[in-house]
């Protein structure tokens, strides 16, 4: 049983006809017929006319993906686009659907009958609240799964999500995989500070005030900047490079990033913050985020075992784009270093990452993470 994977990236005018030209060099150099298409592409193109086009030349196959920040180019770098991965090869069976709500368990088996054994990935909204309810649903996954918060930006609107025939915009979108195997790591380049500030007032996704302050004014303490630019851009979503650490039993670090600050100056984060929490201030470190993602990349390709991966799916958060602006292919190069120049390496910015190994309890929402997902077949 093989597996096999294309990607490609190109720019143009008009959603439509940029899938199809993507959609045509994609099987010119697949070998099988194509059993699933993932779609990314920024918010100037029309997904629906997208998909609807890549039915026509694809068939009905399971296509999933959305709106994302930006998507790597050919060379690693971030950029505006569209990014097209076709799969094929026999005995791996797909299903895709998107929930405009929070679905339940049997919600879930109904639209996806498989997806408990399945390899998942995963696209949810960022802007959404309560998220961490949306991702208890998928507990009861057992192979695993990968993914990403998608959306989040300040001009583009609600991101439009892709699950199998339903394409539409927000909610939470899955593709189902039986017959691969999945390879699974993450990592991080942040480290803290050792200065941490007190939650002291917090409400749902949003953390108002620290020591006793709105968070902008603490941000203006330790990072200079008067506290009303904190709320204009460009600093409004540059916070995402001062994530806050909670720390674990283990010892460990929670990171939980803002998304933005608002007009009020409170941080509006994807997950709870608990009052009354000592939040340490994280930094990123290029170097340490590069070896991050390399590291990553060899724990994935380790997971594997004696199998190929076919396709590498690397999900950036969209911090990595702030701290790699000089650097942009830093990642790419370092994680080909791992998996060499053969296997298709297709990269996404989120606003979090979703992982779970095969087996794990429960999927964990990361923040300022590098996951890379290598798929191969069983």
């Amino acid at each position: 049983m093989a597996l096999e994977a294309v990607s490609e990236y190109g720019m143009g005018t008009l959603g439509r006809e940029l899938s199809v030209q993507l959609a045509h060099r994609a099987l010119q150099k697949l070998e099988n017929d194509p059993t699933a298409a993932f779609l990314w592409a920024t918010a100037e193109y029309d997904l629906d006319e997208a998909v609807k086009a890549l039915r026509v030349l694809l068939g009905d196959i399971a296509i999933w993906g959305g709106t994302v920040r930006r998507v790597w180019n050919q060379e690693g770098i971030p950029a505006r686009g569209m990014n097209l991965v076709v799969l094929g090869g026999e005995g791996v069976r797909v299903q895709s659907a998107r929930f405009a709500q929070r679905p339940t368990s049997n919600e879930l088996t109904e639209r996806l009958p498989h997806w408990q054994e399945s390899l998942l990935l995963v696209a949810l909204e960022a802007m959404q609240p309560r998220l961490n309810r949306w991702l208890e649903v998928l507990a009861g996954n057992q192979s695993g799964l990968s993914g990403g918060l998608i959306g989040g930006g300040l001009r583009v609107g609600r991101p439009t999500l892709i699950g199998g025939r339903d394409v539409g915009e927000g909610g939470l979108a899955l593709l189902a995989l039986q017959g691969a195997r999945l390879g699974l790591g993450w990592g991080t380049g942040w480290r803290s500070t050792g200065l941490w500030s007190q939650v002291t007032e917090s409400r749902g996704e949003w953390v108002r005030a620290l020591d006793g302050r709105p968070a902008s004014q603490e941000l203006e303490r330790l990072f200079g900047q008067p506290a009303r630019r904190w709320a204009y851009a460009p600093l409004r979503e540059f916070t995402r490079l001062y994530p806050l650490g909670l720390r674990t039993e283990d010892g460990g670090w929670d990171i939980r990033a803002p998304l933005h600050v608002e007009a009020d100056g409170s941080l509006r984060m994807t997950l709870p913050v608990p009052r009354g929490a000592r939040a340490y201030w994280m930094v990123g470190s290029m170097d340490d985020a590069a070896q991050a993602a390399e590291d990553a990349a060899a724990y994935a390709l380790r997971t594997l075992g004696k199998h190929t991966p076919a396709l590498a799916i690397v999900w950036m958060d969209w911090a990595c784009s702030y701290l790699f602006t000089a650097h942009e292919d830093t990642i790419f190069h370092r994680i080909r270093r791992i998996i060499g120049n053969d296997v298709p390496l297709t990269g996404v910015y989120t606003a979090g990452q979703i992982v779970a190994s095969p087996r794990e309890a429960s999927p964990h929402l990361l923040h300022n993470h590098v996951v890379v997902t290598l798929l191969a077949a069983s």
